[in-house]
């Protein structure tokens, strides 16, 4: 995949790591491993042999030289192939203006993708020298936590959806500058983090630390949309991915927090026009 200079400086634009939590190498082993990876995005490169995982109902196996992002907020079943397997993970924070079309499928490591993972995993190191996610260096680098931060918003860019290049002003745009476009883009991408639950305009001012009222008028003066509406549109985008992985409906209001299939169904309805068994039809034309 080629992106031209005109869509880099749009994804550019249009993503901010906001936190670099951890980068290493995991101890590879066949036993299956639960963890949930927080508030953060987890990205996961087989450098060698394979690995599986598995969260909200959808399975993925990874095989060599492939990598994945793991949306944040997910339990998570993960197991190597086998011991032999080199897995290289790292776990950290996006702001994005557009939605991303990296998450629930594997991406091929080739062209700039495989310098990218090298210089990351080299600044990684320098950060986490033991490996351990809980052993920081004491003194860091500046010019490491830049290679971080370029690496992975370059990496998130190669492997986003060529459609999703050409829509910053299409989906959810952010229009303006100042802190309430900022405020804006934090309630985004808490909202994009917490699809598996219910959030109040309460919680998110709670989280941001403002006022419910600012909240409100930040996010309907940069988006044009209510913050509920703007929930609800972001779940059902998520929904449309599962049902096309033939999730079913029950389990997809389930996992999405909707107090049952029949309500899931409604708002479903309200955003798309069809409701989830004529949406999964027009799928099989």
């Amino acid at each position: 995949m080629i992106i031209s200079t005109n869509d880099s400086k749009v994804l550019k634009d249009a993503l901010n790591l906001s936190g670099f939590f951890y980068g290493g190498y995991k101890i590879a082993t066949e036993k299956d491993v639960v963890f949930e990876n927080g508030q953060y995005i987890t990205m996961m490169f087989a450098e060698s042999g394979g690995f599986s995982v598995q969260y909200q109902g959808l399975s993925l196996t990874v095989e060599e030289n492939n990598l994945c992002f793991i949306p944040p907020t997910t339990n998570c079943v993960f197991s190597a192939k086998n011991e032999r397997s080199r897995i290289f993970v790292c776990a950290f924070s996006l702001v994005s203006r557009i939605p991303l079309d990296v998450f629930d499928k594997t991406h091929f490591v080739s062209g700039l993708k495989l310098p990218l993972l090298k210089r990351l995993a080299r600044a990684s190191s320098s950060v986490f020298p033991k490996g351990d996610v809980l052993s920081c260096a004491e003194k860091i680098d500046p010019t490491d936590e830049h290679m971080i931060k370029n690496c992975l918003e370059m990496l998130v860019m190669e492997c986003s959806n060529p459609q999703d290049k050409t829509s910053i002003d299409l989906n959810y745009p952010v229009s303006g500058k100042g802190q309430t476009a900022k405020t804006a883009l934090k309630i985004l991408d808490y909202l994009s983090a917490n699809l598996h639950k219910n959030v109040s305009l309460e919680e998110i001012a709670d989280e941001l630390f403002f006022s419910v009222s600012y909240v409100k008028t930040a996010f309907k003066k940069h988006t044009g949309k209510t913050v509920i509406k703007a929930f609800n549109e972001l779940k059902i985008k998520r929904a449309k991915k599962l049902i096309k992985k033939g999730v079913p409906f029950g389990q997809i209001a389930k996992l999405l927090a909707f107090s049952n299939e029949q309500y899931f169904s409604k708002v479903f309805k309200s955003i798309t026009g069809l409701t989830p068994s004529e949406y999964k039809k027009t799928l099989i034309k």
